[in-house]
């Protein structure tokens, strides 16, 4: 059985520059969020991204540590994110890492996509729980 969760969240990315990243078109940065809605909690990761020249193209990969509850239960579980832009097109790929989940969250799994309208973070977060 899938339940879907809703919310927004805040996001705040922390540049990291270093001798790997020395070019502009490549990026690198600690994130933090703070979810709200049907997913309550906090999240800690790191982002590596690439742009283009092209306006609306680029791509990203992530790794987050979310912790709070989900559904009324606590724990934590990460996301795996995968995601590209192409001219604006977006294709998102952001799912729980296999048995990452902990405490009462033990068994999650699921996808969620992101919409950002308006400099606005939202989630739709399609899971299941055992």
């Amino acid at each position: 059985m899938t339940d879907s969760a809703i919310g927004t969240f805040e996001v705040k990315l922390e540049p990291e520059m270093d001798e790997v990243f020395t070019r502009p078109e490549l990026g690198r940065a600690l994130l933090r969020k703070v979810f709200s809605g049907d997913l309550i909690g906090t999240s800690q990761g790191q982002m590596l991204s690439a742009r283009t020249n092209v306006e609306g193209s680029a791509g990203y990969v992530a790794i987050e540590l979310v912790e709070g509850s989900l559904a009324g239960k606590h724990g934590s579980f990460v996301l795996q994110h995968s995601s590209s832009m192409t001219r604006g097109e977006s294709q998102q790929s952001i799912t729980v890492v296999p048995d990452s989940a902990t405490a009462e969250l033990t068994g999650l799994t699921g996808r969620m996509v992101i919409d950002i309208k308006d400099n606005q973070h939202a989630y739709v977060f399609e899971y299941s729980l055992p």
